[in-house]
């Protein structure tokens, strides 16, 4: 079995930590590095990820995440923020920096708006199929925390994902920390545990692929 497939089997989502272990800095950037990479829609990457290690801020998560016990064993806890709606205007400065990235050195002010006007013609569609961009935004961060949990399991660090939490509460605690996390601009797409694992591993179960895939 490969070091990858191995990684998938390694994978849980872990309850409980322990406490007394701490992700090395190298470990903890190879996560954050997978998730920096990560594919997204237009290429425009509508994430950040805040990472909590501090234990009297973790103990405040904790209360907005149901008291999920993992919340306060894990070494780090990182918050998958996604950006809303209001950062994908012709106007945003996310936007457009985001789009000049892919354009030439020599390209005007004109192409840069072209390519800004692309995205928004999609949102538009996405709007008329009923599908708003706060929507679309976080789908994107799923695809960046899949990819590292797979990278936290590829170096044997244990993950669990929360999606049990309050994210008035969570954005609560973040704009109190820094304003930089304004509700305005920002929404909370899941919130992921990483640690090592206090007790043993149970079995992975999984359907079989006869029952989840259809060759057509």
């Amino acid at each position: 079995m490969d070091k990858l497939t191995q990684a998938f089997h390694f994978r849980h989502a872990c309850k409980l930590f322990d406490e007394t272990k701490k992700i090395p800095s190298d470990d903890l950037n190879y996560i954050l590095e997978a998730g920096r990479t990560s594919p997204s829609s237009f290429g425009l990457e509508p994430w950040h990820f805040v990472v909590v290690k501090d234990d009297l801020l973790k103990a405040e998560l904790k209360l907005a995440c149901f008291n999920q016990e993992q919340v306060t064993s894990c070494s780090h806890l990182v918050i998958v923020l996604h950006r809303k709606a209001g950062q994908f205007t012709m106007q945003s400065e996310y936007l457009r920096q985001t789009e000049q990235r892919s354009l030439t050195s020599d390209a005007t002010s004109y192409d840069l708006d072209v390519a800004c006007q692309y995205f928004i013609n999609y949102a538009n569609f996405l709007l008329a199929q009923g599908t708003n961009l706060d929507h679309w935004s976080e789908m994107q961060g799923y695809i960046a925390s899949a990819n590292m949990l797979t990278a936290a399991a590829y170096q044997g660090i244990d993950s669990c994902t929360i999606g049990g939490f309050e994210p008035d509460k969570v954005i609560q605690i973040l704009e109190k920390a820094t304003p930089q996390f304004s509700r305005n601009n920002f929404g909370i797409t899941l919130c992921l545990a990483f640690g090592y694992r206090k007790n043993p591993q149970p079995k992975q179960i999984r359907w079989s692929m006869d029952d989840i895939t259809t060759f057509l």
